[in-house]
Order: structure tokens, then sequence, then C-alpha cells
């Protein structure tokens, strides 16, 4: 039965504190071998930080004074002047809510990450400070003309929700950075402008939890040893979620990732719960190159 939305909204606060669960578990359809230590799923991690919603002197900035900051509006590129090129939003260290609105000048919103598996929709507030304790990142789609407002791809469900935010809470940064990722051929290439830097034969997701087909970005960079050893040296965090898991890891969001792994024996196999595995001397040359924002392409 579809819970309704006073109920759902009820939850919200709780739905603040969930984990976004990595969706990568399972080395493959039969039990873990003995003595193998790699864990089903990941457990919670708190932010660093408490959020403050009251606190005087956090940084808050009115939509009008916000707008009436900029007196000469300066007209901004087209977004996808270079194809190959990405704008992402680092939010500012002062930051630590910021709001969403419905167009450049239009009504605040509330972004609400929606679950149609379970039918199940929670309130999804715009942090600055991740899970993970890394600054919220988005990448833009497209700017106003003043450039005071952007159009940003947002980490919830379903895959490729945009809003719109005011450019002051954020540092810009542009690079040409790009991952494609070939569900068919099980092949993950990287590269920076049309320069090729990686192909790699990987594992990605079983049939019935395929790896989905989107357009997405990496929007964080975490140490695998952190969540267990099942991910390798580090874990490229995607903006998309799996679309046939409605949870993953005792009730967290099903994100993609981009992992490394303590099986690469298993590389060329459809085996994971949706993430992409790549060996560890792989991952870790990625995360040492590749910036936060670079767009991720899944294709069939």
């Amino acid at each position: 039965m579809q819970t309704s939305r006073s109920a759902l909204r009820a939850l919200a606060v709780l739905a603040v504190f969930t984990m976004i669960a990595v969706a990568c578990g399972g080395g493959s359809d039969s039990e873990p071998a003995a003595g193998t230590d790699a864990p089903a799923s990941v457990a919670p991690i708190a932010t660093t930080a408490p959020i403050q919603f009251d606190d005087e002197e956090a940084s808050t900035i009115d939509p009008d004074e916000a707008a009436a900051a900029f007196e000469t509006p300066t007209p901004v590129p087209e977004v996808d002047a270079d194809p190959n090129e990405n704008i992402v939003l680092h939010v500012n260290d002062d930051v630590q809510l910021v709001p969403a609105f419905d167009a450049p000048n239009g009504s605040n919103i509330t972004i609400y990450d929606i679950n149609a598996i379970d039918g199940v929709e929670l309130e999804y507030p715009l942090y600055a400070e991740t899970v993970f304790g890394n600054r919220l990142a988005l990448r833009v789609e497209e700017y106003d003309t003043s450039g005071n407002w952007a159009r940003v791809q947002i980490p919830v469900r379903p895959n490729g929700t945009t809003a719109w935010v005011q450019t002051a809470f954020f540092t810009e940064e542009r690079h040409d950075y790009h991952i494609t990722i070939d569900v068919s051929e099980n092949l993950v290439n990287v590269y920076k402008g049309d320069e090729l830097l990686v192909e790699q034969i990987a594992v990605m997701g079983r049939d019935s939890r395929p790896t989905p087909v989107v357009r997405s970005y990496i929007d964080e960079k975490i140490a695998g040893d952190s969540l267990g050893p099942a991910y390798g040296s580090w874990v490229l965090s995607i903006a998309a979620f799996s679309e046939a898991l409605g949870t993953f890891g005792g009730g967290g969001m099903p994100k993609l990732a981009l992992h490394g792994t303590n099986q690469p024996d298993l590389m060329g196999q459809y085996v994971s719960s949706g993430c992409v595995r790549v060996p560890n001397e792989i991952i870790e040359f990625i995360a040492e190159r590749v910036p936060v924002g670079a767009t991720v392409d899944i294709i069939a």
C-alpha cells in the first residue's frame, strides 16, 4: 500500500540520519567463501558535525539579498560549449544547508527521495556535509543568464532529478575528466578530454540487480578501508541509485559507486548489486587523477 505523504513527512527527521548505503554487496550468487570478511552491507556512518538549523551564526542567504548582491549580472557561457567540460559547484565552508528552488528567483521547494519500489517518499535536505563527512558537490546542468542561479543534479531518486540553487553558496570548478561505463561490454573507460587514460574490464550488477543506464557524476571520494575490505582502496560515489532495489544495507538508499575490490578474480563477471568494481591499482589511479564532478555515463 502506498504510504501517505503526511505520514512520510513525519518520518523526514529520521531520514536525515539514515545511511546512504553503497549498492555493491555480493561477490556471487553463492555464499562467501570461508575466511572472507567482505561485508554484506555498509554500517551506518554519522555526520561528523551536527546540523544547526537555528544557529544565528550559521550561514544563511536570503534569496532577495543574494540576488541584490549581483548588481551587474555577467553573462555565463553555455554549459555545453565544450562537450567534455564539467562544471561542478562545491559548497562553501561556512554553509550548512542549501535551499532549493523550482526556478531562478522562484519558489523554495522541498526535495524528496522517492523510493518507487517500496512506495516511500522521504524529505532530503541539501546538507552541506555528507554522511561520509565530505562537502556537498553538485554538477551544473545550466545557468541562468545572470549566473546567480544554476540548475544542478541532485543525488536523490528518481535518477536525474534537478533543482535550482543560488551560486552564492558555492565555489565553481571546471575540468574535462569524464567516465564511460559500458554495461554491455562490462568495460570502464576514463578520459581527460579526448585522451583515454583507463580502459578496464570490470564487475557490474547481476541480472536481478543490474547496473542502471544513467548519466550522473562522481559526487564524493571515500577511503575504502573506512567501509570494509570488499570496497578496495577507494570508493568513488556516483550521484545515482539502483533502479532494482528500494533499500540496501539495512534500510539505506541503494547508491551506486565505482570502487576497488578484494576479489579481483571476478573481473568480467556480472555479480554485484549494481556497483562497478575494478582492481585496486586502477581505482587508486582514478581516485588520484579524476576530480569530484566528473561526468559518469553508464551506457548499454
